[in-house]
């Protein structure tokens, strides 16, 4: 890495500090050179809110004035830079308007703020692994509160306390854990961080994990603690007899599959509490089987993860968890000859949907170049509004291509770009990605509605053939995503031959071969809008096609839905 010579960084901060000078800054810290020894000495001399608010804002600027005399390259490869760049950043979270803050008005939590500060592999920890979609205040405020509840404990737990940090910040979606079960009869209790970490802990020292927590990031972790149903539950699941996780697919089948509810279209979950010993008593669907595998993951401190994906029989939901420390399995429990192209979970950091697919590409990531990357990102978490923030992004992406995160914190501000940068870059979305479908689907669809914006219909079309073509063998859900939304764009602009046309085009074109997928994403949506519309007879067309097309498993969830759109069209 190219550092800046010590003469030069000494040149620069002389030009810095008689600027300072002239803006009359003279009681504001000068920055200089940085070891643990300034940062001791600054944390020292500032010791109170009111410091760590004014002092800030002269880091900043005498920062700023440095960026743009080295330029983006050397000031961001430059230790001296980072330094007080990550100190400012941690600065940055402190709320200026402490004062009205329950927790950060009073004086234990300053003492606690300080006190991490001070302890950097763990104010590094948290700050790594923070996101532009967390609530960061809120993060802040819970990994303080574990720090100050346990501070002995965060020597060797601090990857635990950023979990949970990263995830309590947020409510969880009100969709959790999934779409067959009412929330009222969620067990949900006990949802204070530090309660939940102090039962970690101990469940560590007792030895009752099966993967000692110590040994994992935050990021994998994050799939330990997204849960926020009662201890009580957890403590129950600690007690089931498994010696390593690869045994949660054999419990995914202990749980017996209830059969007659599948039968009677009752899908929703209607045994009273959704309690894990209920479901392991009365037995539920695949739903309510992999509920109870990853419930029991997590309890042993197993990263677990529910998917849910639609095959030739429609949904089914499988378990994704860490085998080995750094090791993961994403297919325990699914079925090979349903032939599921895709599942879809959730991060629990950003509650943003996240594919099984990502998962695989996420746990084969470079994290000395991420980490790289990431500090290049703090410099651009504290100048959003700065002309300089594309250029520091630039940077990031450069030192971590394929670091999913500076992609999409471009994506945010690329409208305000020229049509041809906006092309330009979503062009190199794709092709970075392409060995990644759904992250470079992610960039096609983008391209694809930045072509109808700017009325390019050539270039849209050559693309919607490339993405069928590329993606019919082994992923037609996004071929179906794809011709769905041109035939839903078709129909908002009243042009509904040309949708029934693509719309009986598109399932000569897949038939069989999409399953569940076709069903839900095109066939269901698209008969029930022509029925509204008063389209009676594309209904009509479309269910005659579909029932030629699918071959669903007699008594399947698929083979239910049909039947019940079929009666739906018949009705009117």
């Amino acid at each position: 890495m190219n550092r800046l010579p010590t003469k030069i960084w000494m040149l620069l901060l002389l030009c810095i500090s008689f600027t300072s000078t002239l803006t009359k800054a003279a009681e504001a810290t000068k920055v200089g050179s940085w070891n643990v020894a300034a940062y001791k000495k600054w944390w020292s001399a500032n010791t109170t809110p009111e410091q760590w608010i004014t002092d800030k804002k002269s880091i900043h600027d005498q920062l700023s004035v440095i960026y743009k005399k080295l330029g983006s390259k050397r000031a961001l490869e430059n230790k001296h830079f980072n330094g007080w760049n990550s100190h400012l950043l941690w600065l940055s979270l402190f709320p200026e308007d402490y004062q009205q803050d329950n927790y950060f008005k009073t004086p234990e939590a300053q003492q606690t703020f300080q006190k991490i500060a001070l302890d950097q592999a763990s104010q590094q920890l948290f700050l790594l692994n923070l996101s532009p979609h967390d609530n960061q205040l809120e993060a802040l405020k819970i990994f303080c509160k574990i720090y100050q509840a346990y501070p002995q404990e965060m020597k060797q737990y601090a990857n635990l306390a950023v979990a949970f940090s990263i995830v309590y910040d947020q409510p969880f979606p009100e969709g959790w854990p999934h779409a067959f079960v009412k929330k009222s009869a969620l067990p949900i209790g006990d949802t204070e961080p530090v309660d939940r970490f102090a039962f970690y802990v101990k469940a560590s020292k007792e030895k009752k994990l099966l993967l000692d927590i110590r040994k994992m990031q935050p990021q994998d972790l994050k799939f330990v603690v997204d849960t926020p149903i009662k201890l009580s539950e957890l403590q129950y699941l600690q007690g089931v007899k498994i010696k390593s996780a690869r045994q949660l697919e054999d419990l995914f089948q202990v749980v017996r599959y209830d059969k007659p509810r599948l039968s009677s279209g009752n899908y929703i979950w209607s045994n009273g509490d959704y309690l894990v010993f209920t479901i392991g008593k009365k037995g539920g669907l695949c739903v309510d089987q992999a509920y109870f595998t990853i419930h029991t993951g997590k309890a042993l401190g197993i990263p677990s993860i529910m998917f849910m994906g639609q095959g030739n029989s429609g949904a089914h939901a499988w378990v994704g968890a860490m085998k080995t420390y750094g090791t993961w399995g994403f297919d325990y429990a699914k079925f090979r000859n349903e032939d599921y192209p895709v599942g879809q979970s959730y991060d629990p950091q950003t509650w943003r949907r996240l594919t099984d697919s990502e998962c695989i590409y996420l746990d084969k990531r470079n994290e000395s170049s991420d980490t790289r990357a990431k500090k290049y990102l703090f410099w651009a978490y504290l100048n959003k509004e700065s002309t300089t923030y594309l250029e520091v992004l630039h940077a990031a992406r450069k030192a971590a291509p394929q670091l999913i995160l500076t992609w999409e914190m471009e994506s945010a501000v690329i409208e305000k770009s020229s049509d041809k940068d906006q092309e330009k870059f979503w062009k190199r979305w794709i092709s970075t990605f392409t060995a990644q479908n759904d992250l470079k689907f992610r960039g096609e669809k983008r391209l694809l509605a930045f072509y109808l914006k700017t009325d390019q219909q050539r270039e849209y079309d050559r693309l919607l053939n490339s993405v069928i073509k590329s993606n019919k063998s082994k992923r037609e859900d996004i071929v179906v995503k794809v011709a769905a939304e041109k035939i839903f764009v078709l129909i908002e602009q009243n042009k509904w031959e040309e949708a029934d046309k693509s719309f009986k085009k598109t399932m000569q074109y897949l038939r069989t071969k999409a399953g569940g997928a076709l069903f839900y994403n095109l066939v269901q949506p698209y008969v029930r809008i022509c029925l509204d519309e008063g389209k009676k007879d594309y209904a009509k067309a479309a269910m005659t096609r579909a029932d030629r097309a699918f071959d669903a498993q007699k008594g399947s969830i698929l083979d239910h839905d049909m039947k019940q759109l079929i009666k739906l069209v018949d009705s009117k």
